[in-house]
């Protein structure tokens, strides 16, 4: 018998985050300065081409204003 593998689901962060940061009026070169991140880097975490850490998905939120679920789940978290 066959094991089954657990899927495990992949947040991609990268449309939410440009969404956020557009709804901002924000370039990416300022939200890379903002979050204190390098220019170069945001880019490819707006293109899916890596995976943020949290430490800065939370660096991220805090500059354009955000919960970090926001950047995640792609909603408003207003509980």
């Amino acid at each position: 018998m066959r094991r089954q593998v657990p899927t495990i689901a992949v947040v991609k962060i990268g449309r939410n985050l440009k969404r956020l940061r557009e709804n901002r009026l924000m370039t990416q070169a300022e939200l890379a300065e903002a979050a204190d991140i390098s220019a170069s880097s945001l880019v490819r975490i707006e293109n899916d081409q890596v995976d943020p850490r949290f430490s800065t998905i939370r660096k991220l939120a805090a500059a354009l204003e955000a919960d970090p679920r926001e950047l995640t789940r792609g909603g408003r978290t207003d509980a």
